[in-house]
């Protein structure tokens, strides 16, 4: 069930280049997300830019929280990259956001116990989305490959220590970790876990890292669900404008908004 709902900023930091964490309170969504469930954010309330922002969900706390502190607290990571997004970076404490959601078709968890490692594979902003689905298997084999351009373009949260354990990072640059992206990261990883090979694969990010693990794993027996970016009109599924190509013959264009924005990576149709 999704809602509309207005939210108070409680806390709207800078984490990164352009990048910002969003923390909300917002019982209603908050109680209700899975993760890889997102948000449709209204960026101005004097209606330019008109359309609303999709969010990933990155860290959601029931009303029921055992912690007070955090009960039905809703964060989204986001990066300046237009008008809207530069509206948002001046919102303090006490301003009033405009959400709809959750929206969308979440990530599909692995059996448990999981008969081989379970890994999250993220570049850029799309981490978000992976965030939310680490904090329900962080009692699991997860291990977390995250890649960027540079060491400050990581924007996994750090705060939890139980993070470090699990994450790998790799850097284009060589800035921090290891020196390449992410997909070469995957591969080492890969090879150094041939006895143990990962079985399910999640991962958020460009189209173009998506296509590249699409490639590395087609003919592999894993499963790979990834949580798709696209430019959405409504978030609703009503005006089609979000749609790709899969290899469903009764429908072979999904709605990233709707179907989505998880999908089993083999059945995206890749154009050339």
């Amino acid at each position: 069930m999704a809602f509309q709902t207005t939210a108070p900023v409680l806390q709207n930091r800078q984490i990164g280049p352009d990048s910002y964490a969003l923390e909300m309170d917002c019982p209603p969504i908050a109680g209700a997300a899975k993760a890889g469930q997102f948000v449709m954010v209204r960026v101005s309330p004097k209606g330019h830019p008109l359309l609303r922002r999709p969010f990933s969900i990155a860290e959601s706390y029931s009303p029921a929280s055992p912690n007070p502190e955090n009960r039905g607290h809703l964060l989204i990571l986001y990066k300046k990259v237009g008008k809207g997004t530069e509206l948002m970076t001046h919102w303090e404490e006490g301003v009033e956001v405009d959400l709809i959601g959750p929206l969308g078709r979440g990530y599909t968890l692995p059996p448990s116990p999981s008969p081989g490692p379970i890994v999250l594979l993220g570049g850029g902003v799309g981490v978000a989305s992976l965030y939310a689905l680490w904090s329900r298997l962080k009692d699991r084999n997860v291990s977390i490959l995250v890649g960027a351009k540079t060491k400050d373009h990581i924007l996994w949260p750090f705060h939890d220590p139980s993070i470090k354990e699990a994450l790998r990072i790799a850097t284009e640059d060589g800035s921090l970790g290891w020196k390449g992206t992410v997909l070469d990261l995957f591969l080492t990883f890969v090879r150094e876990n041939r006895k143990e090979r990962p079985l399910h694969i999640y991962a958020c990010g460009p189209m173009g890292m998506l296509k590249g693990l699409s490639d590395l794993t087609r003919s592999e027996s894993m499963v790979v669900e990834a949580s798709l970016e696209a430019r959405m009109g409504c978030g609703l599924g009503a005006c089609w404008g979000c749609v790709v190509k899969t290899t469903d013959p009764v429908m072979p264009y999904h709605r990233v908004c709707k179907e989505g924005p998880v999908f089993d990576l083999k059945k995206i149709v890749w154009e050339e």
